[in-house]
């Protein structure tokens, strides 16, 4: 009764608080707002900001552009469009996170607008996850546009794909994109642009473009060269701010101020190094370090499989580099403010206010190799006319280029040295380093933002559940030689600054690295890796800027599925995580259950790979002790390419170890429901792996590779993928990432996959019915026996059909399922914005952003007016001084003197009126800049009171409530005595009345069987007393007759005592008569008093 009052009390509160913060909405007429607006167009645009339409239409943009980005690679290619589509044709664009919008009104894009794509494809031809609504609208039959119909008649569209071609779902979001839109009538721009990451992005972009902006000019009927060559940003620098306010590496506020928080991608941890170790022995060529990070009391938590994103800088060469080549080193710690001219378009990339010298270090990639595109740009800045032509050659020169930079691996700093003719191999300084004159708003809007370097875990947090363990292979490689560039070493990024950790924690000098010109000359580059304000390091401990990025690679949930893992070597890092997940359930089921626990587990298999078991084989010393603890359950299998080789004289890879044990795999992945992992190099290692499983399993089938075998691996793809083939380490800077595979789900039973070996596959010749004599001479028997042996498969064919439907079905049910419910939620998230004001807050940021645009631009005006003003009043000075000179030796003025004062009297009434107009100029444009802040705090402020309005409505209704909640429970406890008191009273008494009811009844029941035993002893007692009695009295008789006897005889006896024999219990004489009967009255009266006395 308790908890029903309590909800029903809670519910009434709700509903009397929300009609009490609507009630001007419920019972009152509507009122206009009270934010006012600009102009009508806002009001047109400011309705929904789901509403890209609106936006296009308030902002006069032309061209909107839509990315899936998964990694913002795809982002920055967007910009590029719309910064080069203002440049080229002065068109504005909208570049759009497709998850911020809505696509119903795409079919409402104006005809002289255009629509571009640049869609990243991620994992296994899937899109990236801001995508997954756009392609799930495009492709959508059933999904209905404005017009009623899923029809896109008319609309340009231009396609760019960001893919890799190692991977075999090349660009398929792109193509799936272009596909549809075609289909559903839109008009494409030029050819698809396709990028592929495997070999260069950037130059598949670079031969895509030009002639696409030449089919775009055509069609939407726009000349090249009405843009400009306009800046992004805008670049002050700042003479006196707090210190403590200016970003020095920090990625987020929440970083600068050391506030608590959830530590992600803006606000990574700094994990302290608990452990950091060389994996290959001492003398190998290469450095592979093993770091555990000590999470404990961040709040980061992860699974086996995910990936760990590690925050590098870049080397302190390049960083000194750039500065001199820039020309800024001697004020490299000034501190700068950047402003973005249109922050529609461009935003500024990292937090502001911060330091050049923070920019170069922490925030852009200048160790990344030099594009193509911006050497373009920058030639124009060159110091001389020869380190000009210099870079323009390899902006126009492809093979120049790749010669140069793409093979040699120049930064932009380095290709800066070398058009000016400096010397690569000396460090950096001023001295001997040339200067460019290079605006830094361009270094800011060309360089793209330092990324994070993502690692598969290698721990499981079941075993370490505070400790995050990366598996790093140091890269290092020399480049290719070229006649302007010799061989020097490349090293990367990421992992070189782990290398730097490693040195540091372990107090350890960094070594040379001999090359083949300069032995032992060569040094490890160097980062800042105790971090801005030291933040990376305490006392003797260094830190690791990290966040975690989740993933679906996970092992199955299942342990008796068999599970085969393939990683050569750091490919093993997430599967030393995957064993460790399996021992630590081991040990849970062995203390629960013993060993006899793990008999139906499923066979864990790693494939691993290296060149030697003595310089490379990575945690040796852990395998064995896993197998242990596994009891038989895990198997380790070595690939050792440069130790053991063929009989041929060939390597040993993985996939050759595979094949050796063909038929234990076949059996469980076809019979066992096995899973396969794939992790590593996707460009050859991964494709030789999946051909050698497709041999396999055509072979198990009893057909081949390229039929049977790629069918039922394509199906182990395709089933929900409950078995699936992945490369999950992604590199670094990766455009199209891996597909890790989701936690699978329960396999299908084989008999509905596979094919049995008696039906034939396409294209597999059968032999001749009367191959041999036995056949032509079979039995009846043996007739039946195959009439039932096709029956059999007939049936079996007709199961696999229907399970095949039956699960296509149900793939299309759940993802109409899925559609539905995306569209509810985007619904009802329209509805909550509705409700809580959020469009309107979006139209005030949108008004604000406007406002300061305005603000900006007035100031710009005043700025102009202000040197136009100056520059007049000083030209007036000057001719008012030559006038005074004229005058003052006027009587020997000349013919010549005459005309100059003539000259300057005009000259000086025209420079007065430009005096005039300059000051009139500069006044207007300060009060423009007065009205436009008075505007935006108008705004500001008016916003500010409808907040206060609604924050008094909440405070109201939260008091309002508050006391109608008393007054409900008031209500009710009334209630609760009035009605529930007497009511508890009459059920007490009832209960108590039935009660005694029930003890009188047992009491009287009692009563009455004691009373029948009680009168059944006195019946017995009065027996005995009557038979008592009469033997007495018989007695009596008895004495008489004997007394009476000598009288008749005449002869005396005297009778004495003793001489006659007594009989036992039989009195003699009247007093012992007496006494008996008194003796037994007495006892049965007490008996009767006892009975009384108990039983009442």
């Amino acid at each position: 009764m308790a908890s029903s009052s309590d909800i029903i009390v809670l519910a009434l509160g709700v509903i009397l608080a929300a009609v009490y913060l609507f009630r001007d909405q419920l019972f009152a007429a509507s009122k206009p707002k009270t934010v006012p607006t600009s102009s009508s167009k806002a009001n047109a645009g400011g309705g929904n900001p789901r509403d890209f339409i609106a936006k296009m239409k308030e902002g006069k943009k032309r061209i909107v552009i839509f990315y899936g980005s998964q990694t913002g690679t795809a982002e920055e290619y967007a910009i590029r469009l719309a910064k080069e589509a203002k440049q080229k044709f002065g068109l504005a664009s909208l570049v759009c996170d497709p998850e911020e919008y809505d696509f119903e009104n795409l079919d409402q894009v104006p005809e002289d607008c255009c629509v571009f794509f640049v869609m990243a494809t991620y994992g296994e031809g899937e899109p990236t996850d801001n995508a997954v609504t756009l392609c799930q609208n495009l492709s959508d039959d059933s999904f209905e546009f404005s017009n009623g119909e899923h029809k896109l008649e008319g609309l340009k569209y231009v396609v760019f794909g960001l893919g890799n071609k190692t991977y075999e779902h090349y660009n398929l979001i792109a193509r799936n994109v272009d596909a549809e839109l075609t289909k559903m009538g839109a008009i494409r721009i030029g050819q698809r642009g396709e990028g592929d990451d495997d070999k260069s992005m950037e130059e598949d972009y670079l031969e895509w473009k030009d002639g696409m902006w030449e089919e775009f000019s055509r069609i939407m009927n726009v000349e090249e060269g009405q843009g400009g060559d306009s800046p992004d940003f805008v670049v002050t620098e700042v003479v006196e701010h707090p210190p403590e306010k200016v970003y020095l590496g920090e990625l987020s506020a929440r970083a600068l101020t050391r506030s608590k928080g959830i530590h992600d991608a803006k606000n990574p941890y700094p994990a302290p190094i608990t452990v950091a170790r060389e994996l290959f022995s001492e003398g190998a060529d290469r450095s592979c370090i093993h770091v555990e990070l000590n999470t404990e009391n961040s709040g980061i938590t992860y699974q086996h499989g995910d990936h760990v994103g590690v925050w590098p800088s870049n080397a302190e060469a390049e960083v000194e580099r750039l500065l001199c080549a820039l020309g800024l080193h001697d004020k490299k710690d000034t501190v700068i403010q950047i402003e973005s001219l249109d922050p529609a378009l461009a935003k500024v990339p990292f937090p502001v206010p911060t330091t050049y010298v923070t920019v170069l270090r922490h925030y852009i990639d200048i160790s990344a190799v030099a594009g193509r595109q911006i050497l373009g740009v920058l030639s124009k800045f060159a110091p001389t006319p020869e380190a000009e032509a210099f870079l323009k050659n390899l902006n126009t020169n492809k093979e120049e280029y790749n010669n140069i930079v793409h093979n040699g691996c120049l930064k932009l700093g380095e290709v800066l040295q070398l058009a000016a003719g400096n010397d690569l191999s000396a460090f950096p300084t001023p001295e001997n380093t040339t200067a460019w004159n290079i605006p830094f708003d361009i270094i800011v809007s060309s360089i793209v933002r330092l990324q994070p370097r993502y690692y598969s875990i290698s721990s499981s947090p079941k075993l370490h559940p505070h400790s995050i363990h990366i598996t790093c292979v140091v890269l290092k490689y020399e480049s290719v030689a070229n006649e302007r560039v010799g061989t020097r070493w490349i090293f990367g990024t990421g992992s070189n600054f782990l290398l730097n950790l490693k040195f540091a924690a372990n107090g350890e000098e960094a070594p040379f690295i001999d090359s083949k010109e300069s032995p032992a000359r060569v040094l490890t580059p160097q980062y800042a890796i105790e971090g801005p304000r030291g933040a990376y390091k305490q006392e003797t401990v260094y830190k690791v800027p990290i966040h975690v990025r989740r993933s679906t690679f996970r092992l199955p949930t299942n342990p008796k599925s068999p599970v085969i893992m393939i990683g050569p070597g750091t490919g093993v890092a997430p599967f030393r995580g995957f064993v460790q997940e399996r021992v630590a359930m081991a040990r849970r089921t062995i203390e629960k259950n013993g060993p006899e626990g793990l008999a139906d587990w499923g066979s864990l298999r790693l494939y691993f790979g290296c060149r030697t078991s003595t310089q490379d084989f990575l945690y040796k010393e852990e395998w064995p002790e896993y197998a242990k603890e596994l009891h038989g359950k895990f198997t380790l299998r070595c690939a050792f390419s440069r130790e053991v080789y063929k009989p041929d004289g060939s390597k040993i890879y993985v996939q050759d170890l595979l094949w050796e044990d063909r038929e234990t795999v076949a059996d469980a992945i076809l019979n066992g429901k096995g899973y396969v992992y794939i992790c590593g190099d996707a460009r050859s290692m991964s494709k030789a792996v999946e051909e050698t499983l497709c041999r396999i399993l055509g072979e198990a089938k009893g057909g081949s590779a390229e039929v049977e075998g790629a069918a039922e691996v394509k199906l182990l793809k395709e089933r929900s993928r409950s078995r699936y083939f992945s490369t999950p380490l992604p590199p670094p800077d990766n455009k199209q990432l891996p597909p890790p595979p989701s936690d699978p789900s329960p396999p299908v039973p084989p008999e509905a996959t596979q094919q049995t070996a008696d039906k034939s596959a396409p294209g597999t010749p059968q032999p001749p019915r009367d191959q041999s004599p036995s056949t032509t001479s079979s039995s009846t028997s043996s007739s039946s026996s195959a009439t039932g042996g096709a029956q059999l498969e007939d049936v079996k064919a007709r199961v696999k059909e229907w399970s095949t439907e039956t699960l296509k079905g149900m793939r299309q049910r759940g993802d109409e399922w899925t559609v539905q419910v995306a569209r509810t939620f985007a619904q009802l998230g329209k509805e909550l914005n509705r409700a809580t004001g959020y469009e309107e807050i979006d139209v005030l940021k949108r008004k604000v952003g406007e406002q300061e645009a305005r603000i900006y631009n007035a100031r710009e005006a005043a700025r102009q007016a202000k040197e136009a003003y100056d520059n007049a009043v000083l030209q007036r000075a000057k001719s008012q001084r030559e006038v005074n000179d004229l005058l003052q030796r006027k009587s020997h003025w000349t013919d010549e003197d005459v005309s100059r004062f003539t000259t300057l009297v005009r000259e000086d009434h025209a420079r007065e009126q430009d005096e005039s107009r300059a000051k009139a100029a500069a006044t207007a444009a300060e009060d423009a800049v007065e009205r436009e802040f008075s505007e935006l705090m108008r705004v500001i402020l008016n916003r500010y009171h409808e907040e206060q309005v609604w924050s008094d409505k909440i405070r109201s209704a939260s008091t309002y409530g508050q006391l109608a909640v008393l007054a409900l429970n008031l209500a009710v406890f009334l209630l609760a005595i009035v009605l529930v008191e007497p009511w508890k009273r009459r059920r007490l008494a009832q209960t108590f009345e039935r009660k005694v009811e029930e003890m009188s009844a047992r009491t009287e029941a009692a009563f009455m069987e004691k009373n029948d035993e009680l009168r059944e002893r006195l019946d017995e007692q009065a027996k005995m007393l009557s038979t008592v009695l009469e033997q007495v009295h018989l007695a009596t008789q008895v004495s008489a007759s004997e007394l009476a006897g000598p009288a008749s005889g005449g002869e005396t006896i005297s009778a004495r005592p003793g001489d006659s024999e007594r009989i036992p219990g039989v009195p003699r004489g009247d007093q012992e008569v007496l006494l008996a009967v008194t003796a037994s009255a007495a006892a049965a009266g007490l008996i009767g008093w006892l009975a009384r006395s108990w039983y009442g």
